[in-house]
Parts: structure tokens; C-alpha cells; sequence
């Protein structure tokens, strides 16, 4: 648990830094709005479409091994981000890290399904959230080239603790485990899903969504998909995406959640400094200071939710109730305006915190209940991957959101409609206006309007997110641990 829990913090240092510090890295390496753009987005992108080509392979070439490679290809990651001084820099540095942050959190789920019965699994789950949010408190308090020169450490002692506290594994090799990697599905899967979520991330941002540079990718990516399904259940000898996972409501109903909570909960943590940052005028540390309570009520949150479903085996309760305070915390989120008193929006970051963490507990641990014995570790990968899907969807259309409120009230306003599609380069102009300046009033106003499109957005989907929910069925959750590969000793 140790060695998870260290890369599990490695990982939350590096996600929070662009949520809170973009501002900052754009303004140092004087990066141009789509620039600053794709520094966050490069990182998603790369780590949400490796995601199941790694879980693949880790059945080939073992946990360690695969575990070992991904704390590599994020070092190396790093390594660029720290002797960037350009933004081609950067964004090679953050492609390495999004590959290698998602071998990480892949195989520390596989490996926790591989070792620790189902019943036990939400309990000592809750260690490897506790450093992931505690990464993420420490974060924001911290300059960002120095966040990445804090990882050397960490990866280092990653690497090592993998070695120390994970012996040599037992792979089974026979013809029952099938003829190994399904590389053309891999490629297939990979580059549909690029081309898929790149048309989502830049439609409105870099090319209108009725523009070729958007519809084009994102027609081939969706027919890329489709066929990839297709071509894994009826022709692949041994499909990465395994359609059993699949198999009934409830299961596609939870692997979806996965994605819309993904996307809610990265969105909010996109959206909700950002209101911040430009309504309010906070500094990027008093971002990170108000985006707080959600980072530190979703550890208790989560931790009594696996205490929960560890001894009643009821995983559905804190699922629907997890979702019910993400919607109505969301549904708050519209009060947001220039005025709001701190007590008030504290409180409504406390409710969605509890919410998240009681979702981002059990509902992992309900796909792997639902599944076949054996397939824990698939599930467990399957949902790692959805969740981040989701998560690289939610900046791309909540930025569509908001740039169309925005937009709107400008136009009812009479003034410059460019100004909602760069509004975070323009927040720093604004700022420069006297607190009196009427122009100022009117544009901050503009951004209410525009917060409050994305936030009803969320709130939306978190409205769905509920109702799906109603279909997940119990599953008993009493059996052990067994996969095809399990590791032998750990910590």
C-alpha cells in the first residue's frame, strides 16, 4: 500500500497543477490562449486513450513490469517539463506524463483487484485517496516548475517501493490466456478515440463546432469507435475491450456514471477556480485555498463510504446518495455571482465534496461486483478508463457551455462577443479596469451569465447520472481475490 499510495500522491501533484497554476505557466513561458490550452488538455487526451492498451499489455508483460515502464515514461515526462522554457517543451513533457499517469492509476486499481478481496478493497481504497487528495491540498501552495522538480523523488521512490514491496510475479502463460496483445485493436481504439476526443476539446475553442477542423475528426473518430466494437466482438482473438463487461444494465449503467461523474467532478475542479480567478480576483493560492473544501471533505467522505460498503456490502446507498448531493451541490453552484458570501459557497463545496467522495468510493468497487470472478481486474480497468474519458470530456463541452451563456449576454449587452472565446486571457485585462468602471461591471456580469451556463450543465448531468444510478443492481461482493496474475507480497 505503500508504494500505491506514494505514486497515487505523484500523480494528485501533478493533476492539480493546471487547474490552479495555468494563469502562472502561460504568463512565465508567455504562452499564447490555445497554448495554454493544450498544456492541460495534451495531458487528458494522452492519458485517457492509453488507458486500455496499458491494461492490455499488463496482462502480457505483468503489473510490475507495466507499473515500472509507466513511473518511467512519467519521469521522463517530467523531465521535460522541467527544462521547458517553450511551449513544444512543455506539451512533449505532458503527452509522457498523461501516458505515464495513466499506466499508474490503471495498474494501481489492477493491482489492488489482484491482491485484496472484493469485500476489503473500499476500506484500504481509501489510503490511496487520502494521498491523491492530499496531493492536491499541497498542490496549489506550490510554484509550479517546482511541483515537477518535487516529483523526482517521488518517481524515484515509486520505482524503488514497486521493486521492494511487489515480488517477482507469477504469470501464467498457456493457450487459454489467447495469443496475447490485440494490437490492431489497440491502434484502432487509440487513434479513433484521439481523433474522437480532440474534435470535443477544441470545438469552440480553436475551430467553430460547424467547422471542417472540427466535424471531421470527430465523424472519423465516432465511426473509428463503432468499428473498433465491432471488429473486438467478432473478430479479435483476444479483444481489449472485453464486451462481458458489458453484459446488463447495470454494468452499463455504472461504467457510464463513471464517465459523467469524470466529467463533472474534473469540470468543477476546471470551472469553479476559474470563477474565481475572474469574478472574484483571486490570486492562483487563494484558488487553491477556496478549492479546498471539496479536496478536503472528499477524503472523509470517501473513506466512510468504503468503511460502509466494506461492512454492510451495500455499495448502491452511498452511490445514490453521492449523486443526489452532486446534483443538488451543482444545482447551488447557480447562485454563484459577484457577492456571494464565502460561508455560502464554502457550504456548497462541502456538499458536492461529500458527494464526489462517496461516488468515487463505491461506485469503482460496484463494476467489479457486477462482473464475472476473474474479471476484477478488467472491471476495475474498464472504470479507471471511463472516469478519465469522462474527465477529458468535461473541460472541452463545459467550455462550450460557458463560451455560448457568455456569449449570449454579451450580444444582450452590445458588446464584443471574442471577448467569451478567450475568456481566461481577458479575465487579466479586465482586472486592470477600476472596481467603478461600468464596461467592468457589464463583462463581469457576462461571466456570472456564462459560470452559470456550465454550472447548469453539470448540474444536468448529474441529474442523469442519478437516474442511471437507480438501475445498478446488488451484487454480492463475498469472494476473493483471483486474477490470472497476482502479485505475490505487498505493503
Amino acid at each position: 500500500m505503500i508504494a500505491l499510495s506514494l505514486l497515487a500522491f505523484m500523480i494528485a501533484l501533478d493533476s492539480c497543477i493546471i487547474v490552479t497554476a495555468l494563469h502562472a505557466i502561460a504568463i512565465d513561458l508567455n504562452l499564447t490562449a490555445n497554448e495554454s490550452f493544450w498544456v492541460g488538455t495534451s495531458f487528458l487526451l494522452s492519458n485517457a486513450v492509453t488507458m486500455p492498451l496499458i491494461s492490455g499489455a499488463s496482462n502480457l508483460f505483468g503489473r510490475v513490469r507495466s507499473l515500472v515502464a509507466s513511473v518511467a515514461l512519467f519521469t521522463l515526462g517530467t523531465a521535460f517539463c522541467c527544462l521547458a522554457h517553450s511551449s513544444p517543451t512543455l506539451l512533449i513533457g505532458r503527452i509522457f506524463q498523461g501516458i505515464g499517469a495513466g499506466g499508474i492509476m490503471t495498474l494501481t486499481l489492477m493491482i489492488y483487484a489482484d491482491i485484496v478481496p472484493l469485500r476489503e478493497r473500499p476500506k484500504w481504497y481509501g489510503i490511496v485517496l487520502a494521498s491523491w487528495a492530499g496531493g492536491n491540498c499541497i498542490g496549489p501552495k506550490t510554484t509550479w516548475r517546482w511541483i515537477f522538480y518535487v516529483m523526482f523523488p517521488f518517481c524515484i521512490s515509486g520505482i524503488m517501493a514497486t521493486f521492494l514491496f511487489f515480488s517477482r510475479e507469477s504469470t501464467q502463460r498457456s493457450e487459454e490466456q489467447g495469443p496475447g496483445l490485440d494490437w490492431i485493436g489497440g491502434s484502432f481504439f487509440t487513434s479513433s478515440a484521439t481523433l474522437f476526443l480532440i474534435s470535443i476539446s477544441w470545438g469552440g475553442v480553436q475551430f467553430e463546432w460547424d467547422s471542417a477542423g472540427t466535424l471531421a475528426p470527430l465523424c472519423l473518430g465516432s465511426v473509428g469507435l463503432i468499428g473498433t466494437w465491432f471488429y473486438e466482438r467478432h473478430w479479435a482473438e483476444n479483444p481489449m475491450l472485453q464486451h462481458r463487461l458489458f453484459s446488463s444494465a447495470s454494468q452499463i449503467s455504472a461504467y457510464i456514471c463513471g464517465s459523467l461523474q469524470g466529467l463533472v467532478l474534473y469540470g468543477q475542479l476546471y470551472y469553479i477556480p476559474f470563477y474565481f480567478t475572474s469574478v472574484k480576483a483571486y490570486s492562483p493560492l487563494e484558488t487553491g485555498a477556496a478549492t479546498l473544501p471539496v479536496m478536503l471533505i472528499t477524503v472523509p467522505s470517501s473513506i466512510v463510504a468504503g468503511g460502509f460498503v466494506t461492512r454492510t456490502k451495500n455499495y448502491r446507498s452511498p452511490i445514490w446518495l453521492g449523486w443526489m448531493l452532486i446534483a443538488t451541490g451543482s444545482g447551488l453552484t447557480l447562485l454563484f455571482d459577484r457577492n456571494i458570501p464565502t460561508p455560502e459557497w464554502a457550504t456548497i463545496l462541502v456538499v458536492i465534496g461529500f458527494g464526489h467522495g462517496a461516488v468515487l468510493n463505491a461506485q469503482g468497487f460496484a463494476t467489479q461486483a457486477m462482473c464475472k470472478r476473474g474479471d476484477e481486474t478488467l472491471a476495475a480497468a474498464m472504470y479507471a478508463f471511463t472516469r478519465q474519458f469522462g474527465m477529458a470530456l468535461g473541460v472541452g463541452i463545459g467550455g462550450s457551455a460557458f463560451q455560448n451563456a457568455m456569449r449570449l449576454k454579451l450580444q444582450e449587452m452590445d458588446l464584443p462577443t471574442d471577448i467569451a472565446r478567450d475568456g481566461e486571457a481577458y479575465a487579466t485585462e479586465l482586472h486592470k479596469l477600476p472596481d467603478e468602471s461600468a464596461l467592468k461591471a457589464q463583462i463581469l456580469e457576462a461571466y456570472v451569465f456564462g459560470f452559470r451556463g456550465v454550472y447548469l450543465f453539470f448540474t444536468c448531468v448529474s441529474g442523469l447520472a442519478l437516474l442511471l444510478a437507480l438501475l445498478i443492481r446488488h451484487f454480492d461482493m463475498e469472494r476473493e481475490a483471483e486474477s490470472q496474475q497476482r502479485t505475490q507480497r505487498w505493503g
